[in-house]
Order: C-alpha cells, then structure tokens, then sequence
C-alpha cells in the first residue's frame, strides 16, 4: 500500500511543478491582456472541441481547428479520442499555429484512458469512496497528470463532485463519490492536488450540483428541488471542499436551483446568481469558471446558440464550452461588448484568469510535448498496476451468507449467466473469456434484449447441475429515470436460479443498487465500473476473479445507500 505525504488545503491552487511564480504569471498575463484586441480576447473565452486521432494538414478539419487557433485565437480545445502519440503530435501542430499558448482539456473521469488508447483507465469515483483512502485518490490523480502532461493534455474536466443521495434514480451513479459529503470531500480533495501537484488543472463539475435532480419533460433542463438548507448542506458543500482543496476550474450545467435564486427557473449556466453570488461571493471561488456544452439542442432552442454564450459571460462564465459555432459565438460576444451589454471589464476579467493559468501551467515559455517520451510515461506497468490496486482495494461484498473466503476448490463446477442491457456491449464477453479461462467454468450463457427465449431454460438446467452459480450484471442505470434497466421478468427468473442452486455469487459491474432486486443471492459483489465513459469494467473482471480464488479479500465499503428504507 502507498503511502503518500498529502498536501493541506489551501485556498488558491499552487501546482508546485510551476517555473513560474504567482507574481510573474499575473505580469504576463496583464502585459499580455494589454497588446490583445477584443476579438483576441473573445476568442480566448472559446474552448472548441476536437478529435485526437491523426489527421492530414491538408484536410478541412485541421485547416477549420488551425484557422481557429490562427485566425480567431481561440484559447483552447478539448480533446476527444485518439492514440498518444497521435494526439500529441496532432496537439503540436495546433500550438504552432497559435499566438498564445493553447490550453488543452479532457475528460479524464476515468483517467487517460477513458479518452486515449493505451493509456490508463481507472474505475469511477465511487471506487475511491469505496477504498476510502486519500493516498490512493492521490495516486490516481498523479498518474492522470503525468500520463495527460506527456500527451499534452493540461485539464481535466473531473472530478465529479455531485452528491447523490437517491437510491430510486442516482443521475450519476458511479461517477458520483456518493452521499457522503465528508468522504467526497476528502476523496476529491486528494484527487484535485494530485493532478494539480503534478502540471495539470483539474475541474470540479457539475455545478450547483447534479446528483439529485429532476429532468424536466417540456424542456430537457435540469431541476435540483430540494429545499434551501439541504442544497446548501451537501450540494454546494461539496463544491466548497473542492475549492477549499484549490480546484482551478469549476464547470456549470444546465440546472436550475428555485430554493436559493428566489424561483428563478434560469440555470446555472445563465444564471448570476448562481454563477457569481452563490460560486464567487458564498463559496469564495476565484478560479475560472466554464459553461457545460452550450451545442445542446435544449440550450439553442431556448436562448438561441450565440445568445446563450452571451448570457453565460453575463452570469460570470469565463469560457464557453463547445459553442455550436465558435466564430458566430465570438462575433456576437464582440458586438455584446461594442454595444455596451456585457463590459469590456467583465471579458478582461476572464482573459487574465485564462492568461494567469496558462502562465502558471509554463506554457507561455514552452507549449510543446516529447513526443519521444510518451512510450515511457504513459500506460507504463507501474500505472496500470495502480489501476488494478484501486478495483481491489475497492471492490464490494455488500451481502455475504458464507460464501467468503473462497476458493476455486469450493466453488466446484461454475455455470455462469451474463445479463446485459446493450445488445452491442462487448464487456459481457469479454468478461465471460476471463472467467471461463481462469475458474472451472463448465457453461457460460449471455442473456440480452434480444436473446432466445430457449437460453433461458438451458441456463436455468446448467443452474440446476452446477455446484456454484455466477450471475454477472451488466445493467446500467437509465439517466434520470432509473436505477438501472431490470426487465421485471428477468427479476423474476434470476429468483428462480437463485431458488435452485445453494450457492449464486451476483456481480454487478458499475451498479450497486441492483443489490436491491437480488435480496435471495448468496453473494453480492460490485464494482464500480460503468464501461465507456464512466469508469473501467474490465479490471474488476480480474479482482473479482482473485477473490474467487481466495488471492485476495473486498474490502471496499458501500458509499451509498440502495434503498431508501
């Protein structure tokens, strides 16, 4: 186990990587602001998204991202996909082009890999709630840092600070650290400086909170309706503690908060009350503060795709996520400004924190990766190592009657069932090949949407036979509508199998509150890996089938409630 020297909060982020101290990043950054134009300065606000993957010069993406960066100076992109070295190569390009240094961002909920191929890809939030232990959070930060640096990478949209305390419809699922505010604050803090001690910026995000919100059928906006005391205590506590730990940037979403903006039905993402009075004044942020994706079809259908850039710089936005056309948003950021709505002092305010960032992160002084040094750094072993050590560490018995310790010996002949809400998920059979190959698996059954009825009896017959039954879940929670998709008939017949055989061993990949429909399992395990974007579910394949072989034991604990008893 690691043992790491933690960092003590503090209150304005201070990356100890930096070259460049406090004081000579804000130098740069007014001598900088002062020789821009306005439309230099707009641009700055512009965070444009873009692919990783290899592109040729001559083709018309690389020519619209160069004329971008070129032409217009759009401050940043967020990249999405690709290979290491592709990515970094194609991110060099791009900074050539650019007056200014470019800030590059990504989602890393999931570590690098999440995005790029190769790279590491750690589970979701929840696991580290479930380990409990800042040292491993902090590792998990670190190595995204390195790994994103030697990409060329240098800002993380993560993590995920919303509370959720909803076991009927958890929005975030895994990618929440839980209910629990004191250990999200504890487990985020331990992330944020880890990416931050080690040259990238990190994102507390979604602001005010979307852990417990109602989606709102007539326009696809986001309603958080608790009462005023309750938001304050645990939504915008937790972003408290991020910006306590030093957080750089916050990211809104588009969600409204009627118990502390007196009724408003404006979202965060256009609302000032929420995006200065609440996040600057009570909360004490002084970071920079990015919109969500602003390309969404709700968003332009309601305040129209440039006037919602306008209205975000008007709440106290400084960027401008993902615009649907980023040189429309600048012309009409600029004419808000030429006609007097939004203050040049208001834009100038953004460019200098953006500037300040970009100074502290050395970019100003050198805005190129090593592309020769990627082979070394990222998806090294001992990375992947640490990836294998958090869905260990993390990995949850949430009910147990006498099946752990086990062994393979114990478990005599296997019939394992997979049941899978995509049709197209690899992950079943995936998982299906490891644990075939690693434990005396005798049959293996896939049930999805469209399986063959006649699957169904054979699995129950292998079920009959077998000495231990293995159930694997791969059921991920429908977005603000559920908590994960069990066809009530399937319930019903996994009862069955649990009724026929002494012995079933449930495993959820990524759901815990499916425990819930399972209550008659001998065993129920989770990891906390949605697949995708949302956490690594393969690795918890190999912890899981360790603690079957007795190698090791879960000791991750539950960070959310199932039930609502």
């Amino acid at each position: 186990m690691r043992t790491l020297l933690l960092l003590t909060s503090i209150v304005l982020a201070t990356p100890c990587f930096s070259q460049t101290s406090p004081a000579d990043a804000a130098r740069w950054a007014d001598e900088t602001l002062e020789r821009l134009s306005l439309e230099q300065k707009v641009g700055q606000m512009i965070c444009e998204q873009m692919r990783g993957d290899y592109v040729a010069s001559d083709s018309e993406q690389f020519k619209y991202w160069s004329r971008l960066a070129r032409d217009y100076g759009v401050g940043g992109f967020v990249v999405y996909g690709g290979s290491p070295h592709d990515t970094a190569e194609l991110l060099n390009r791009l900074q050539k082009e650019a007056e200014l240094p470019l800030l590059i961002s990504a989602d890393f909920e999931g570590g690098p890999g999440q995005q790029f191929r190769g790279a590491a890809e750690f589970p979701a939030n929840m696991a580290l709630a479930a380990a409990g232990s800042e040292d491993l959070a902090y590792e998990v930060g670190k190595v995204g840092a390195l790994e994103g640096r030697a990409i060329g990478i240098h800002l993380t949209y993560s993590p995920v600070v919303d509370v959720q305390t909803r076991p009927e419809n958890p929005v975030l699922s895994v990618r929440s650290f839980g209910r629990d505010v004191e250990l999200l604050g504890r487990m985020a803090g331990a992330y944020i400086r880890g990416y931050q001690d080690h040259g990238m910026l990190a994102t507390a995000k979604h602001y005010p909170g979307r852990g417990d919100v109602d989606l709102l059928a007539d326009s696809e906006y986001l309603i958080n309706r608790k009462p005023s005391h309750r938001v304050e205590s645990e939504d915008l506590l937790a972003f408290k503690k991020a910006i306590d730990a030093g957080v750089t940037f916050v990211m809104s979403e588009h969600i409204e908060v009627p118990s502390i903006t007196d009724g408003s039905n404006l979202p965060a993402s256009a609302n000032a009350t929420l995006a200065t009075y609440w996040l600057r004044e009570r909360l004490g942020f002084d970071g920079v503060l990015t919109t969500d994706d602003l390309w969404y079809p709700k968003v332009i259908a309601r305040f129209g795709a440039e006037r919602a850039g306008v209205l975000a710089i008007l709440a106290g936005h400084d960027v401008l996520l993902k615009p649907a056309d980023a040189v429309k948003m600048i012309e009409a950021v600029v004419t808000a400004v030429e006609t007097g709505e939004i203050p040049l002092a208001r834009i100038d305010a953004s460019v200098r924190r953006l500037l300040y960032w970009k100074a502290r992160l050395d970019l100003h002084r050198d805005r190129f990766v090593d592309v020769n040094r990627i082979h070394s750094i990222v998806g090294t072993q001992e990375h992947l190592d640490l990836v294998r050590e958090v869905a260990e560490r993390s990995l949850t018995v949430v009910t147990d009657h006498g099946v752990f310790p086990t062994t393979t010996t114990k478990l005599g002949r296997i019939a394992h069932i997979s049941m899978q809400k995509k049709e197209h998920d690899s992950a079943p059979r995936e998982v299906s090949a490891k644990l075939a190959a690693a434990l005396p698996v005798q049959e293996s059954f896939l049930i999805g949407p469209d399986v063959n009825p006649a699957t169904y009896e054979e699995a129950f017959r292998a079920a009959q036979a077998a000495d231990t039954v293995i159930v694997s879940l791969f059921l991920q929670r429908n977005v603000y509508r559920d908590n994960g998709a069990f066809v009530e008939s399937d319930v019903a017949w996994l009862r069955e199998v649990i009724r026929a055989n002494e012995t079933t061993i449930v495993m959820s990949y990524g759901n815990p509150y499916l425990v819930e429909r399972l209550e008659g399992a001998t065993a129920f395990v989770v990891g906390y890996g949605e697949g995708g974007f949302y956490g690594n579910q393969l690795v918890y394949a190999d912890a899981f089938i360790r603690l079957l072989k007795g190698e090791i034991d879960a000791g991750g604990k539950l960070p959310v409630s199932t039930s609502a008893k």
